[in-house]
């Protein structure tokens, strides 16, 4: 797997701090959906859903969503096509 380079700190063996629904929230996060869209997707209400983010950033020890989109990607959570 090449990284991007771009988060510094928690590795892909780090996932296994977050329970299934934070890995949910997670990956929700990565594909750039907001509170509420993420919300309806996993069938939580929007404050759950911001608790859950906050509490992704602490165990993964990260700074902000964005670099918790980058951790996501990074670690291979999600595989985007590459462009053309």
């Amino acid at each position: 797997m090449s990284g991007w380079g771009l988060s510094a700190g928690p590795g892909a063996h780090e996932l296994t701090e977050l329970t299934e629904r934070q890995r949910g929230v997670l990956r929700c996060l990565a594909r750039g959906l907001a509170d509420h869209e993420i919300a309806r997707v996993l069938g939580m209400n929007m404050g759950d859903v911001a608790d859950e983010v906050a509490e992704i950033l602490r165990r993964l020890d990260l700074s902000d969503r964005m670099a918790a989109v980058v951790f996501a990607h990074e670690t291979g959570m999600l595989r985007l096509p590459l462009p053309r």
